[in-house]
């Protein structure tokens, strides 16, 4: 189990969850994740694609929990957030 934390940097603007200083080889593989919004504007989770519309929507102290089918072992690297700059978004990870 491991906890990340992740700042938007840019209003309205898709970032990856995993900040380059991350080494993926800890915390990228994972079986079930928990994000949650620790800010005070909504934010959305999802692929590259995520965008102001587009992506599971997190409001303000909102979490989703996101869990891939037994069969399939997710990557971390593959998941993106958009928001307001400055809000915060944490994940649990249960790997």
């Amino acid at each position: 189990m491991h906890l990340l934390q992740v700042t938007i940097t840019t209003t309205a603007v898709s970032q990856p969850i995993l900040s380059p200083a991350v080494v993926p080889g800890r915390i990228t593989p994972f079986q079930q994740f928990i994000p949650q919004n620790n800010g005070s504007n909504n934010m959305r989770i999802g692929d590259a694609g995520v965008s102001a519309t587009r992506g599971i929507i997190i409001g303000p102290s909102g979490s989703a929990n996101v869990a891939p089918q037994l069969s399939y072992s997710g990557d971390l690297s593959e998941f993106y957030v958009n928001g307001t700059a400055g809000d915060v978004l944490d994940i649990l990870i249960l790997d």
